[in-house]
C-alpha cells in the first residue's frame, strides 16, 4: 500500500541501499561551497531537487527536504558564496552564479553516479531569494520544472530603492540585520547591487521562457517583506497573458516562512511534483 511521506516513514527498508545524508562540497568560481544531499533509499537513479534557501538563509526548509526524500527524491541544499561557512564573498549576482554551478555539479557524470541522480529529472525549488534564483535558472533554460516559494523579485526591489529614499533606508537596515552569517559584503553594497542591476534582476523579463515551462508559484498572504501584490500577482498575470499551460499558483494564509502552513506547503509541492 502507498504511504504518505508527509506523515509516515517508509513501510519497508532497503538495507542494501538505505536512505542517508551525505556531505556536499563543490567549487564555484574558486570558492568551496558546503551543503548536504538527502538521499532516499533504493539503488536506482532518483529525480533530484536542488532546494535553495533565501537571504540570508536562516530557514533552509530541511523539513521539506526530509519529506521530499521520503517521497523518493534526492534533495540537495547548499550555501552560497560567503554564506554560512562557504568560502568567498556574498552577493546576489554570486547567488545566481552559484546556483548555475550547482546544477552543473549535479549533472557531472561522477557526481550523478555517486548520488544516484537522474540527470534528466532535476528540479529547482527555491524560497524567497532562492525562489528568485530558481526562476532565473529556468528562464535560462537550465531546468524545465521550477517552483518559487514566496519568491522575491529583486528587480522590483531595485526599482523601489532607486525611486524612494525611504525604501533605500529600509533596505539598508534590513540588509544590516542579515549580515552576521555572511562574509565579504556590506549593507550598502547590497543596496547598490539591487539598484544597479534592477533590469537584469527583474523576474518579469523571464515571462516568455517561463510560460513554456512547468512552473509552481506559491505566495504567502501575510508576507510583509515580499508582498503578494508586488512580487507574486504581476508575474502570475504576465504568465497567464502569455498562455502558460503548465502554471500552478496558490496563495496561502501564512507569513513569509510559512510558519503555520508547513504541512500545507509540503502537500502543495508534492501535488505539483506528482502532476507531471
Amino acid at each position: 500500500m502507498p504511504y504518505d511521506p508527509i506523515s509516515q516513514d517508509p513501510p519497508n527498508i532497503d538495507r542494501e541501499h538505505p536512505a542517508k545524508m551525505m556531505d556536499v562540497l563543490f567549487e564555484s568560481h574558486g570558492a568551496k561551497l558546503n551543503g548536504v544531499m538527502y538521499m532516499p533509499q533504493g539503488g536506482d537513479r532518483h529525480p533530484t531537487i536542488l532546494l535553495l534557501h533565501g537571504f540570508p538563509g536562516h530557514e533552509i526548509n530541511a523539513d521539506l527536504a526530509q519529506i521530499l526524500r521520503r517521497a523518493g527524491y534526492n534533495v540537495m541544499i547548499f550555501h552560497y558564496r560567503g554564506a554560512w561557512g562557504s568560502e568567498g564573498e556574498f552577493s546576489f549576482s554570486h547567488v545566481l552564479e552559484d546556483v548555475e554551478t550547482a546544477l552543473n555539479y549535479l549533472r557531472t557524470p561522477e557526481i550523478a553516479q555517486n548520488y544516484h541522480i537522474d540527470t534528466d529529472n532535476i528540479i529547482v525549488i527555491g524560497h524567497s531569494t532562492g525562489g528568485w534564483a530558481a526562476l532565473h535558472m529556468a528562464g535560462k533554460g537550465l531546468v524545465t520544472r521550477v517552483a518559487s516559494i514566496a519568491g522575491v523579485n529583486k528587480g522590483v526591489w531595485g526599482e523601489m530603492v532607486a525611486d524612494s529614499e525611504d525604501a533605500k533606508r529600509y533596505s539598508k537596515a534590513f540588509f544590516e540585520e542579515s549580515l552576521p552569517p555572511l562574509s565579504g559584503v556590506t549593507a550598502d553594497a547590497l543596496v547598490d547591487e539591487v539598484e544597479q542591476n534592477m533590469d537584469d534582476f527583474d523576474t518579469m523579463r523571464l515571462a516568455t521562457p517561463l510560460s513554456q515551462l512547468d512552473v509552481l508559484l506559491v505566495a504567502a498572504e501575510r508576507d510583509d517583506g515580499v508582498p503578494v501584490s508586488l512580487h507574486h500577482t504581476p508575474l502570475v498575470y504576465m504568465l497567464e497573458r502569455k498562455n502558460a499551460e503548465h502554471l500552478t499558483h496558490i496563495i496561502l494564509d501564512t507569513d513569509h516562512v510559512f510558519s503555520d502552513k508547513r504541512l500545507t506547503l509540503a502537500r502543495t509541492l508534492l501535488n505539483w511534483l506528482d502532476s507531471a
